[in-house]
């Protein structure tokens, strides 16, 4: 009968926890790429209503707040999955951003990959990409039953990217996302969507090199 010390098995077991992957890190050894998600929510600018009939819109302001709550976890998943998870952008696969869209506009939006997400090649062209920033306003139309009806959200988001060749591109997306609510929550149906990439020397982070993300 083999013994093994207990200290081998904790050590063992500690191994198998860290070795065994997760959501993010280096694993143990710190030798592979770092698939850590920056932390990254949209600051809602203004919520506005948009009423049918002859009431007043501003009574529906606790409505259309509640509204806006829900389009933004859309927009942020959304952004989240096509600009920020390393797991997709290296592979240039953006399976999670799809289900985001409603099935009639899906494949449109697949089509737009290039504009709607870091692209097909990104994996060849950042190390990593950080400190994303992004503001939103919600329009919320409701309908002649002071239901809410359909969203526009107009969104501006920004990301630092580092490049494999040691320069910086700051990533930046515009657009307006038109949403109606679904089985499970508000999906985009349309959008209009323009990108405005540039080079950029990224601000100094607490140790003076680029490092870090914020909201």
């Amino acid at each position: 009968m083999l013994i093994v010390p207990a200290a081998l098995v904790a050590l063992g077991l500690v191994l198998f926890l860290v070795l065994r992957g997760g959501s993010g890190g280096r694993g143990i050894f710190g030798g592979g790429p770092d698939d850590t998600i920056p932390a990254f929510d949209f600051r809602i600018t203004k919520t506005q209503p948009i009423v049918v009939t002859d009431k007043e819109p501003s009574q529906f302001d606790s409505s259309a707040a509640q509204v806006a709550d829900e389009v933004t976890k859309t927009m942020t998943a959304l952004y989240t999955e096509a600009f920020l998870d390393p797991s997709n952008w290296r592979d240039g696969t953006y399976d999670n951003v799809w289900p985001l869209f409603d099935e009639g506009s899906r494949t449109s939006a697949q089509q737009d990959g290039t504009t709607l997400t870091l692209g097909a090649s990104a994996g060849d062209t950042y190390d990593k990409v950080g400190r994303p920033k992004g503001k939103i306003a919600v329009k919320v139309l409701l309908d002649r039953e002071e239901k809410p009806s359909m969203a526009v959200a107009i969104v501006k988001f920004s990301a630092l990217g580092t490049r494999k060749d040691g320069t910086y591109t700051e990533i930046v997306s515009t657009g307006q996302f038109f949403l109606r609510p679904g089985g499970s929550g508000w999906t985009v149906y349309a959008c209009q969507v323009r990108r405005s990439d540039h080079e950029t020397t990224p601000p100094p982070g607490p140790s003076g090199s680029p490092s870090g993300a914020s909201s």
